[in-house]
């Protein structure tokens, strides 16, 4: 990418995650164009949302019926209202340990920014921690029949302790309760058929984005036809508002979705992402060692296809000022990593340009922990936390 004054970094930021193809990729927004060009929208559905709705659900065969959205956001809280009508509860449970899951005020509310959600919403979620079997059980045992939903990431960069998918699964089983997979970061990266198909565990509802379009705005909720249907008009049930979006339904989102789903299914993208994530880990390890930090720098996961960079200050812990640092020298010298996002079309050149500038940016780095302070070395103010009670 470029910027206006004509500086080019090699993109490890790939949108916001979204765009694991590549940036401008023809075939995918060549689709996208030719359907705007036959109309954006219109006040009833277009047959590519059928189209789209049938080539997703050819990826996700636990699933029955979709619907689209704009954002994981609008997926997830879709989710939660839908549970909450099928079950007559309110309580949602959430994984405590998750960076991120929606927006809204069943989420928001239990981090440092809440301000501006009533308190009384801020109970109604409760929290359990990912891959710790008593937190569940905990959960379950005090608020089990007051659970509408659990709501967790099948994986992030840690793969789930064997047994733990399977206990949320029999949990919610046995009390009623819905279990929604966030898939919106994991689909189209771990797997192919999502993050879920690789431990065998089924979730009733599934919530998909991020890579679904190749940086289009559209996310997707998947479920089960028994509770899907209840956001329709095909039952005698109380009627549920499930999702609505103005722009839900624009057709060159959606014809993205399609050429991107063909794209994935004639390419192997998801290998390619594990390769090459998995030389970002091994470019940041030979840089580590080689300037002696490796207990300062790091990039690692369970899975290749989704490497976390972890930058420590003198002390040993995690250090958003020297992690700036190390970020403020990978820019001078051309590369952009706010994190490690892989994509397709990362190919040789762009590997091993980010391969020196992580060894020049690694050296900085060294001197730095030597000297105990980024004082000197960085040039504007280290980045913040998201998650913050004041600016």
């Amino acid at each position: 990418m470029w910027t206006r004054s004509g500086d080019e970094f090699v993109d490890w930021g790939m949108g916001i995650n979204n765009v694991l193809i590549g940036h401008a990729e023809a075939e995918i927004d060549d689709a996208a164009v030719a359907a705007l060009r036959d109309g954006q929208a219109f006040s009833r559905p277009s047959p590519l949302e059928i189209e789209a709705a049938e080539a997703l659900l050819e990826l996700f065969p636990d699933m029955d019926m979709v619907k689209f959205a704009k954002n994981g956001s609008d997926a997830n809280t879709a989710a939660v209202r839908l549970a909450r009508a099928v079950t007559g509860r309110d309580l949602v449970a959430y994984d405590a340990a998750a960076p991120f899951l929606a927006i809204d005020d069943w989420f928001i509310g239990t981090t440092a920014m809440a301000a501006g959600v009533p308190e009384a919403i801020r109970h109604l979620s409760v929290p359990f921690w990912y891959n710790d079997i008593p937190s569940v059980e905990a959960l379950f045992a005090e608020h089990g029949d007051r659970l509408a939903i659990v709501v967790l990431e099948v994986c992030r960069e840690t793969a789930p302790v064997p047994g733990f998918l399977e206990r949320v699964r029999e949990l919610c089983d046995r009390h009623g309760v819905l279990l929604l997979f966030d898939e919106i970061v994991t689909a189209f990266r771990y797997h192919l058929n999502g993050a879920h198909a690789m431990f065998r565990v089924r979730p009733d509802l599934m919530s998909v984005g991020k890579a679904i379009a190749n940086g289009y705005a559209l996310s997707a909720l998947l479920g089960r036809r028994e509770y899907m249907e209840r956001g329709g008009i095909r039952h005698r049930d109380e009627r549920v508002f499930f999702l609505s979006t103005t722009n839900g339904p624009e057709r060159s989102a959606l014809a993205a979705a399609k050429a991107t789903i063909a794209f994935y299914r004639s390419h192997d993208v998801v290998g390619a992402l594990y390769a090459n994530g998995q030389h970002m880990i091994e470019a940041v390890a030979r840089a580590a060692a080689l300037h002696g930090i490796t207990d300062f720098l790091s990039a690692s996961s369970d899975f290749g296809c989704r490497p976390v960079l972890r930058a420590c200050g003198p002390d040993g812990s995690p250090s958003l000022a020297f992690r700036t640092l190390f970020l403020q020298e990978l820019i001078g010298h051309g590369v952009f990593m706010p994190w490690v996002c892989p994509s397709y079309r990362h190919g040789a050149t762009e590997l091993a340009h980010t391969t020196a500038a992580i060894d020049e940016a690694a050296a900085v780095l060294a001197r730095a922990i030597e000297h105990g302070s980024v004082e000197g070395y960085l040039e504007g103010e280290p980045a913040k936390p998201v998650f913050r009670r004041f600016n």
